[in-house]
């Protein structure tokens, strides 16, 4: 069993939380984190990109010169592909980028992610995330109180809408709550910041 220390909002230390080994001390493949991050990226991708094919461009409906007895090459529409202005061969569609890797693969990424940020002493764990009131003010002060550069990932349990609201405004920190920790969102970010009951959630989830 590996333990967090456990800090107050001022960043004095109060205590500790044991978690599980199989979730904060798991073995890391390199090749399963890249995986994961590449399907959590691809999962994101909107694919709306689009070309137009040779019976979707306007126009070309007549047929620009006869077929024979001008000496040019014969051509049915000015629309297609060998001409300027014409249709796409083979262009992007839109299409769904997202693809499974399987839920075992993913919860063990997960560890693994998680295992990064408890080896490199990522994770800061508070008594508690509330704040006097949702005010972006509050949780920045909440982040320098703790010491807090760079980018921040919280995980906030309770998924209240007031705290997401207060932190939204903060350059490089983002607020998940429930299965919304992501393997990208752990290696992206440079410190893991959630409550105690929220250390104990994550460890009781995928363990």
């Amino acid at each position: 069993m590996a333990t967090i220390q456990v800090r107050d909002q001022k960043n004095a230390s109060i205590g500790e939380v044991q978690v599980t080994d199989a979730v904060f001390g798991r073995p890391v493949r390199r090749t399963l984190l890249h995986e994961a991050v590449v399907q959590d990226q691809a999962r994101t991708r909107r694919g709306t990109h689009k070309t137009l094919r040779r019976g979707e461009v306007s126009g070309g409906g007549r047929k620009p010169w006869r077929q024979k007895g001008t000496g040019r090459a014969r051509v049915g529409s000015t629309r297609t592909p060998l001409w300027r202005k014409g249709g796409i061969v083979f262009g992007p569609q839109p299409r769904d980028y997202s693809f499974s890797i399987g839920r075992k693969k993913q919860k063990h990424a997960l560890q693994m992610a998680l295992t990064v940020k408890q080896s490199d002493s990522q994770i800061v764990v508070v008594d508690s995330l509330e704040i006097e009131a949702p005010k972006t003010r509050h949780v920045a002060a909440l982040l320098a109180g703790l010491e807090l550069g760079g980018r921040v990932l919280i995980y906030e349990p309770e998924g209240t809408e007031e705290f997401q609201r207060a932190a939204r405004n903060i350059p490089r920190v983002k607020v998940v709550s429930g299965y919304g920790l992501t393997v990208h969102d752990l290696l992206l970010h440079d410190w893991l910041l959630t409550s105690k009951d929220g250390i104990e959630r994550i460890d009781e989830a995928l363990r």
